[in-house]
């Protein structure tokens, strides 16, 4: 799979996980580099709408209300 193409700039990890570097990395394994598809920001972003800057990558519960499904 190939990397996601945002994950230079996502706000998620260049402003919140900044002070948390394992952890980012971590994350950026399952999501980013896995499988980008999963990531609650990347659904709402190629959806059209505006990503929650406190939307975190796992978080499915909330990406199906902003997604309204």
């Amino acid at each position: 799979m190939a990397d996601c193409e945002k994950l230079q700039t996502c706000p998620f990890f260049t402003d919140k996980m900044t002070n948390m570097p394992n952890t980012a990395n971590l994350i950026k394994q399952i999501y980013c580099v896995g499988d980008k598809m999963q990531c609650a920001r990347y659904q709402v972003n190629i959806a059209g709408i505006p990503v929650p800057p406190d939307l975190f990558p796992h978080d499915r519960d909330r990406v199906r209300k902003i997604l309204g499904g």
